[in-house]
Formats: structure tokens, C-alpha cells, sequence
């Protein structure tokens, strides 16, 4: 994926509707938030796909190969929970031919964006929405931390909207959409086999927000406790952060995880205060940077494992 993103030529058309949105964010200071993303000339070739995240723009980019040009609004390392869009961000959707959002609450600032969108609007869980649960009070859309909803939902949703946009050639994307689900079962079988090497009383985990919960349930964790909730948005007070202590320390779970969108300083706190490890940054609404061996989703999903089995006690 091009980290600055492939954008297309931002002034081809007059569009009241990116005028007035831009108009509205100036006013509404935000375009000086330090997750903005700046509008650069794309090309002109192709189908142009932007993403409300940059996990949603690797999947797009495995199954749109050569044909597309991918960007991500929220830039890697990002938190897509509490993002501050910008004016170029209006402008970037109505540029776009397929945009990719997850749905389900994640990302509550696209909801006003949503009028600049002049191509098709794509919700990758409308097909898995019936597997989402409550938590606490409201769903959790965090669908993608399975790889079996992946491959079943977005990876689907995705091929489609592709097909749909350019099908002279549907048949890459269908190729490219085959072997892509092949890829990401078989990351499904290697995961389940790593957490399986952890010893069974071992098997609980505390996260720094609750985006795991899916995950766990699949391989067989615990989530014992998290910091805040599905979103990020929440301050924990410090009531629910003694109490976690203290469940850490009932339940004897061997690791707090941070995720590399959240400041890392209150896990710190928290794995201080019961004992127990602080394990390796894990990777959840953002892949990582180049370079860092979870650049792409399969390559986050490998190095959670990686992190989660360590501190666990199991063989990685």
C-alpha cells in the first residue's frame, strides 16, 4: 500500500456538497488535528478506492492488485474511534469511485462526511452484521479480528464493489478475492495452532480497549478485563481501573496488552499495580508501520499471536 495514498486529481468537478463540508470543518477547527490527511494529485488510471482505515485498505488493495489505487483516511497508527476528519478529507470521498467503511459505530465522524460520496458506498459487515454482539451498550465492530469474517464478509464485499466499479476486469478481483481467502484460513489454522501451545489456565488476556473480544472467543481466551470499552472515545475512571487490578489479580491473567493506536502509559500503570507483564504491542485498528513486520493485515494477525502466546507462557 502507498503510505501517502494514491489520490485523484481533487478538482475535476464542482461539488456544492464538498464545498459546504469544507466550509462547516474550517469553521469547526479541526483542520489542524494530528491524524489529518493531506490531498495529493492521484492518478488517472484505474478505479479509486479510499478506506476509512488502513486495515480496510490492505484487504482492498489484495483483491484490487494493479487495477486500483488505494488510500487510507485514517493514516496507520491512527485511531479510527476518535479521528478528526479535515476538509481534505470531504474532498478525497467525492473523488473516490468505491469507498470502504466497516459500519457497525466504528468510526461515528464519517457518518456527516457521508454526503460528499459520489461513488458507491460499501459497508464490508451488511453480510456479517447478524455475528456482531452488545457490548455494554452498543455493538462491537471489530468483526475483522476473525480471520473466518474476513474472509467470509469483507473480503466478499470488497470483490463485489470492484466488480461493480470495473468489470472489464471482474476476473482479477475474482482471482485475486479466491486466492486471498485461501490466504487468510490458513492464518486462521496457524493462529488456533499457536494458542493452543498456551497452557489452558493460562488463557486470559486484559487489552487496552475491548477489540479482542472476537478474537478471543474464536481461539479459546479469556478476556479477563479491558481499560475501556469498544471505543476509545471513553476516560476510564479510576474506580474501573482498581477494580481491573484487582481481577487481574483474582484471576491471575499473566499479561496486560496495549494496542499500538492508544497511549501506552495506563496499561503501564495497570500491569505495575497487579504484578504482571506488560506484553508487546498488539495490533488492532491500525496495521503497522513499514517495516515492522504487521504492515498488512495477515502480517498484524501473526504478530498479535506472536505477542499474545509470548507473554502467555506458550510457544510461538
Amino acid at each position: 500500500m502507498d503510505p501517502n495514498g494514491a489520490r485523484r486529481d481533487q478538482c475535476r468537478t464542482w461539488n456544492p456538497s464538498v464545498f459546504l463540508a469544507v466550509v462547516a470543518l474550517l469553521l469547526g477547527g479541526c483542520q489542524n488535528s494530528p491524524a489529518s490527511s493531506s490531498v495529493e494529485p492521484g492518478r488517472e488510471d484505474g478505479i479509486f478506492v479510499v478506506a476509512t482505515m488502513s486495515v480496510f485498505a490492505d484487504f482492498a488493495e489484495q483483491i484490487g492488485g494493479g487495477h486500483i489505487s488505494v488510500t487510507s483516511i485514517v493514516p496507520v497508527g491512527g485511531d479510527p474511534h476518535t479521528y478528526e476528519p479535515t476538509p481534505s478529507d470531504a474532498i478525497l470521498l467525492s473523488s473516490a469511485d468505491v469507498v470502504l467503511d466497516n459500519g457497525l459505530g466504528l468510526s461515528p465522524w464519517f457518518e456527516p462526511l457521508k454526503t460528499n460520496i459520489t461513488g458507491e458506498l460499501v459497508v464490508l459487515t451488511d453480510d456479517i452484521a447478524s455475528e456482531a454482539r452488545a457490548a455494554e451498550d452498543r455493538l462491537d465492530p471489530h468483526l475483522w479480528m476473525v480471520p473466518d469474517f474476513v474472509a467470509g464478509g469483507y473480503v466478499t464485499a470488497i470483490e463485489q464493489a470492484l466488480r461493480d466499479a470495473d468489470p472489464a476486469n471482474a476476473e482479477a478481483y475474482a482471482a485475486n478475492a479466491d486466492r486471498y481467502r485461501a490466504e487468510v484460513r490458513d492464518l486462521d489454522g496457524d493462529i488456533a495452532a499457536s494458542i493452543e501451545s498456551i497452557a489452558p489456565e493460562n488463557r486470559k488476556i486484559v487489552t487496552s480497549h475491548d477489540a479482542f473480544s472476537y478474537f478471543a472467543e474464536r481461539y479459546g481466551l479469556d478476556v479477563v478485563g479491558t481499560i475501556t470499552g469498544v471505543s476509545t472515545e471513553e476516560e476510564p475512571s479510576a474506580r474501573t481501573v482498581s477494580n481491573l487490578i484487582d481481577r487481574i489479580r483474582e484471576q491471575q491473567a499473566p499479561a496486560v496488552f496495549f494496542e499500538t493506536t492508544i497511549n501506552r502509559s495506563l496499561a503501564e500503570r495497570v500491569a505495575l499495580d497487579a504484578g504482571v507483564i506488560l506484553g508487546e504491542p498488539l495490533y488492532g485498528d491500525s496495521v503497522g508501520e513499514p517495516g515492522s513486520g504487521a504492515s498488512d493485515y495477515i502480517g498484524m494477525m501473526r504478530a498479535n499471536t506472536r505477542s499474545i502466546v509470548t507473554a502467555l507462557g506458550g510457544e510461538g
